[in-house]
């Protein structure tokens, strides 16, 4: 009976506390409870229930698959814009990084979760047509699966132009075609 007495006050005493003083009466409360009714028991569903505290508090989750925005063609080696969003369900501030074909860029940031963020980018790949992926983590290391979109890219305006220009001394044979097409 006083084993049960004693066991309701300690109870009553060490669990119903809150805030920072609550850790230091569970610990109080042990080693109380060590000394006066020599056992062990009470400690073991104390120590779990700190484990569980701490677990709790250093849980953290990756954030969610970035949503990614981003034009259909871009030339090569033009720069270009891409939208990405992301929330981190744990609210901490992400970061970024895209990858197209095997060529990666550093990670960006720390951006605050959920709101959209415009990155500027430049790659040079061949032509073709490319998984755009980009994955997010936050401040902690978790990371996200990565996100993909497909992206185009063409030839750049540079080798476009410098064949046109090719062409600018015989303008007047282009004028004198058109003219012989109309006939």
């Amino acid at each position: 009976m006083f084993h049960f007495m004693l066991h309701m006050f300690f109870k009553k005493f060490c669990f119903l506390t809150c805030g920072e003083k609550r850790m230091k009466r569970k610990i109080i409360c042990i080693f109380l409870l060590v000394l006066l009714v020599g056992t062990i028991t009470p400690y073991a569903a104390v120590a779990s229930s700190i484990e569980r505290e701490i677990k709790f508090i250093t849980t953290n989750s990756p954030p969610d698959n970035p949503v990614v925005t981003c034009p259909e063609e871009v030339r090569r080696g033009e720069t270009f814009n891409i939208k990405v969003l992301t929330i981190d369900p744990d609210g901490d501030n992400v970061y970024y990084r895209v990858r197209i074909g095997e060529a990666y860029n550093e990670w960006k940031g720390p951006f605050p979760s959920g709101i959209e963020q415009e990155l500027m980018f430049k790659f040079i790949v061949p032509v073709g047509t490319y998984d755009l992926e980009v994955q997010a983590k936050d401040i902690h290391d978790a990371e996200s699966d990565w996100s993909s979109v497909s992206i185009s890219v063409c030839r750049s305006r540079a080798i476009a132009g410098q064949f046109l220009r090719l062409f600018q001394p015989h303008t007047n044979i282009f004028s004198l075609l058109k003219t012989l097409k109309s006939l």
